[in-house]
């Protein structure tokens, strides 16, 4: 008997055993093994911070998900300024993340563009990331109508990169036709606005206030986007918020292709000390909770009272209502392969509270139904609670956690800045025109300490 560890499956290839287009769980990484991606840093890229942000986010995410490797070409000799990288220089960070310096790009291989040049002899898929105040776009490179930067918000740079690799995804999957032949936008500011996002009435204010103290529950595919979206915001070096970190749990080998601050040498390491490990290295302050999230669970004097909530279960969801905090963001991704680009978030206090969303019925867990593919995969390797664990696991990838953080602290960050706050929003990233949530309303809270961002 061969038994399957469901726990070290690449979650986002497992996508193509669900649909049943391979048989096996190898069969799915060597499908996988054929994606690749060029990522073009033209001129102007390391100008902002946002798209430094862009740059290393569309990095990191892809490199999980285009097993067949993402080279890099173009002006790599900047130093980084965001604080996850402050200091070092670009060239030197992308084997980290995933990436290959080439010094060619001859091929044809799916283009993103982040910076202004864009190769002089395109390939079929050729598309350009841009961003302005909470504003992001992606265009055919051909198009020549990128946003151009008057003022920097990295939260923008962030949402552009997974936007990009969303794009790259769905082009090399064949999953949406006009996928590279299309222009659209999202505001992070009025994320809303489906028809005119880029429009300049939805660009919002300049970026000056950024949360100084918050509280993270769950540190995996969720809670590392945040971590990772708060460590590319512009904090004074002297200014690093505090964040009060939670979970429980150990990395393993599946956690690869969807935790941002986790490699390999993180496997069997606490989640939680791993990404404090990584923000105390930038300056961040941290305290750290080695439990579960539950019923039980208390505020005390002093302890930061905004909570980024990054745990996929009704139940622990629940116990948001009675955990004492003021400001609570959540999101929830699809898990199937149909559905695992999309994307809801709750703000509370809201039009409804955690225990109305989720009821006691939804916290009841529904059985596994095994498909076709799984049954035969349980009876040839005589592994029926293997089969079983792996088909229970939810398709993810960073690149949908990448653009589910920057609405969750849009939603944190838009009352420091005047602006109001929306209860539920739903977007599908597999066609952004497919977008709805509760109208914005008034923050009526106490919202986080914050800081001034840094010149």
């Amino acid at each position: 008997m061969t038994t399957l560890d469901a726990d070290s499956m690449h979650r986002l290839a497992k996508m193509a055993l669900d649909a049943g287009e391979v048989s096996s769980p190898e069969e799915a990484v060597e499908l996988f093994a054929r994606y690749r991606l060029r990522l073009h840093a033209g001129s102007g890229w390391a100008e902002t911070l946002a798209g430094q942000a862009c740059f290393l986010t569309a990095l990191n995410t892809a490199a999980r998900a285009f097993l067949g490797g993402v080279e890099v070409y173009g002006d790599l000799n900047s130093v980084l300024r965001v604080p996850l990288y402050e200091g070092r220089e670009a060239r030197y960070v992308i084997a980290e993340l995933g990436g290959t310096v080439v010094s060619s790009a001859d091929t044809d291989l799916p283009t993103l563009v982040i910076g202004s040049t864009a190769p002089t002899m395109p390939p079929p898929f050729c598309v350009q990331l841009s961003w302005d105040h909470w504003r992001c776009s992606i265009a055919p490179a051909s198009a020549g109508t990128p946003l151009i930067c008057t003022n920097d918000n990295p939260l923008a740079g962030v949402a552009a990169a997974a936007l990009g690799v969303n794009e790259a995804f769905s082009h090399i999957r064949g999953d949406q036709p006009d996928a590279g032949h299309r222009s659209f936008g999202l505001s992070l500011w009025d994320p809303l606005a489906v028809t005119d996002g880029r429009d300049e009435v939805h660009q919002g204010p300049a970026l000056s206030y950024l949360p100084q103290a918050l509280w993270l529950v769950g540190l995996g595919h969720l809670g590392q986007a945040y971590a990772w979206m708060l460590g590319m915001l512009p904090y004074p070096s002297d200014a690093r918020p505090h964040l009060v970190l939670q979970d429980f749990d150990k990395a393993a080998k599946s956690n690869l292709s969807t935790c941002m601050l986790l490699s390999a040498a993180d496997l069997k390491k606490k989640k939680v000390r791993v990404v404090a490990q990584r923000l105390e290295a930038a300056g961040f302050t941290t305290a750290l909770v080695e439990r579960r999230f539950g019923p039980h669970h208390q505020l005390m004097v002093d302890e930061p009272t905004t909570v980024l909530f990054g745990v996929d279960n009704p139940t622990a969801r629940r116990d948001l209502e009675t955990a004492g905090f003021s400001f609570a963001v959540e999101a929830g991704l699809g898990s199937g392969y149909r559905d695992f680009r999309n994307i809801r978030t709750h703000t509370f206090p809201g039009s409804k509270t955690p225990t109305q969303i989720w009821t006691a019925d939804t916290a009841v867990q529904a059985g596994v139904e095994l498909s076709d593919t799984y049954k035969k995969l349980a009876e040839e390797r005589d592994d029926l609670c293997g089969i079983t664990q792996l088909a229970s696991r939810a398709v993810a990838t960073p690149f949908v956690g990448s653009l589910a953080a920057t609405l969750v602290l849009a939603e944190v960050m838009r009352p420091l800045h005047g602006g109001p706050i929306h209860a539920t929003l739903d977007l599908q990233m597999k066609s952004l025109r497919f977008r709805s949530g509760s109208p914005p309303t008034r923050n009526q809270s106490l919202l986080p300490p914050y800081t001034l961002r840094a010149n």
